[in-house]
């Protein structure tokens, strides 16, 4: 089932952060990897599931990051977050630290009510057991090319309380960029449409014909016992190839999940 425009929208977190980390950089607003529209989806969520233990999978420079955190200040109960990414230091931006401004936001803006931690310069599966179950609310916002955050879902999977929450940004990216590049970018798009779930998208008054670039889905019994659908994305065409060592780490936590007819194949590739 796919719910549309049920979602609840929050714009206040995004205004509130940004009014403070604007005296910071003049660019803030550029430091959010998120338009308006889509972090007010994000909050919505937030405000609609009142999680306890988040994941974001994805940080850049942290504008999200913060803009989540204060969506959770603003609920006022206890919460756990972690943030991860593999990049340790900002792409592109050499010297400069992974999520930033999120960094500046804790240690200057908030006094936080839960926990957050940063798991940096690693991949998600380096870090799943450190982390624990019970994760009721994802974020996963990363590379967008496959296997990117398809193999991220697939490793997570056993660690996602039943009813959580996926919210996934850039499910349209590569339609909506196509000019730009980004005509590859449709991991999250490929699992938003594989995955059985129960689906939300709202739609932009603004740009009512165009198609949401955030959706999410919550995790049922039924995610787990349609999994190979999931799978099946991945004979989609690859933009880049994981190294051996991080193949293995996401088939020892996948394995119990691939079937049959892609055992022999993962094996090989995690030797």
């Amino acid at each position: 089932m796919i719910h549309i425009n049920e979602m609840p929208m929050d714009f206040e977190p995004r205004r509130k952060i940004l009014s403070k980390i604007s005296e910071q950089w003049s660019n803030a607003e550029n430091l959010i990897a998120m338009s308006e529209f889509e972090s007010a989806f994000l909050c919505g969520a937030i405000k609609t599931f009142r999680p306890k233990k988040i994941l974001e999978v994805g940080v850049l420079d942290g504008g999200s990051t913060s803009v989540i955190l204060q969506a959770l200040e603003d609920i006022g109960e206890p919460y756990e977050m972690h943030s991860v990414d593999i990049a340790a230091e900002r792409p592109f931006k050499k010297g400069v630290e992974t999520g930033f401004v999120a960094k500046f936001a804790k240690e200057k803006i908030f006094s936080l009510r839960g926990t957050h931690q940063f798991h940096l310069g690693k991949i998600l599966p380096q870090i799943l057991d450190d982390i624990g179950g019970e994760i009721d609310f994802v974020i996963l916002d990363t590379v967008h090319s496959l296997p990117g955050e398809v193999l991220d879902f697939l490793a997570m999977i056993p660690y996602l309380k039943e009813d959580a929450l996926v919210v996934l940004h850039d499910v349209a990216v590569n339609q909506h960029e196509y000019h730009t590049g980004w005509c590859d970018a449709y991991s999250n798009a490929a699992l938003f449409s594989a995955v059985t779930a129960e689906k939300f998208l709202n739609f932009d008054e603004k740009n009512f014909f165009r198609y949401p670039n955030i959706g999410a889905f919550k995790v049922s019994t039924l995610t787990a016992e349609n999994i190979y659908n999931v799978f099946l994305t991945l004979i989609l065409p690859w933009k880049y190839l994981p190294s051996q060592v991080e193949l293995a780490l996401y088939y020892h936590f996948t394995e119990n999940f691939i079937p049959l007819s892609f055992t022999k194949f993962s094996k090989r590739l995690s030797k």
